[in-house]
């Protein structure tokens, strides 16, 4: 019997981009958007997630306007800067991705999914692609453990299959969604690591083909390794190195370039290497 050998997929790779102040991993405001999408992109990233609020529980929710007082700028710079990048609006928001999509954003981003009835009458009418989210937790609410669902996987693929059928009857494609597990999002951390682990299931039941896997420094992560999130990024690697990823995947990131370092490495190491490897001496030792 002869097998063929394994092959490693390469997903494409979105670089977040926070124009809130309230983001554990800090805000930017056009100018250093600017700076900030250039070196992603040159790091690896060809889809920059721009956001003007926070899922954070410990702050407030912030109106429409000035969600989009921080974000427009942010996405209006990140657009000019670099042409070549796919642009994600991180929002639960109509009304922002309505704005985010004038100014150049080709990806609805909604985490809370589908919270706002309007949502999908706005991605069929421009014609963008949308990540849907499986999560139960309203929106700048923290879900406590009673709250929980039992069966996460049985429960995702239902809230997901009902999301699908809302999009469908505004008159979105389906190949214009994108699934989204929801790490963290409304589920324990040993729910996240459930959820994630059957993400194939989610994907056959549903026949959607592409996952967005925000696994980038979460609390499932910080919760098994005991650090901030500024430290999560070695167990970003962890659950990159276990999650299934098939072509079309995205991964969304904070440290791009450590992450496309992670890809080019393992895509050597299981398809192999074809030609000469030399290491230049400027980088042989550190200085």
């Amino acid at each position: 019997m002869s097998h063929e050998p394994a092959r490693s997929v390469t997903p494409r790779i979105m670089g977040v981009v926070n124009a809130s102040v309230d983001s554990l991993t800090g805000g930017v405001d056009a100018a250093g958007a600017k700076e900030l999408a250039s070196e992603m992109v040159s790091g690896g990233a060809s889809v920059l997630d721009c956001g003007g609020q926070s899922l954070r529980t410990d702050v407030r929710e912030i109106p429409v306007a000035e969600e989009l007082e921080r974000v427009l700028p942010v996405i209006e710079a990140v657009h000019a800067s670099c042409p070549g990048a796919a642009i994600s609006i991180d929002t639960y928001r109509a009304e922002v991705a309505v704005a985010a999509i004038a100014a150049g954003a080709s990806i609805v981003n909604d985490p809370s999914g589908l919270t706002d009835p309007d949502l999908p009458e706005v991605v069929a009418e421009h014609g963008v692609d949308v990540v849907v989210a499986y999560s139960r937790a309203t929106p700048k609410v923290r879900m406590t453990r009673d709250k929980l669902v039992g069966n996460p996987m049985a429960d995702g693929i239902a809230f997901l299959r009902d999301r699908l059928a809302r999009l469908r009857a505004a008159g979105v494609d389906q190949k214009r969604v994108i699934l989204d597990p929801g790490p963290d999002l409304g589920k324990s951390p040993e729910q996240t690591i459930a959820v994630l682990r059957g993400a194939s299931r989610l994907r056959s039941a549903l026949g959607v083909d592409r996952v967005l896997w925000a696994v980038s420094r979460k609390d499932f992560i910080g919760a098994l390794v005991e650090r901030m999130p500024s430290g999560r990024d070695p167990g970003t690697f962890g659950a990159l190195s276990a999650i299934e990823i098939r072509p079309g995947d995205i991964v969304r990131v904070h440290d791009v370039a450590g992450v496309a370092d992670f890809f080019k490495v393992r895509s050597a190491l299981i398809d192999g290497y074809v030609g000469t490897l030399d290491l230049p001496e400027k980088f042989r030792y550190d200085p």
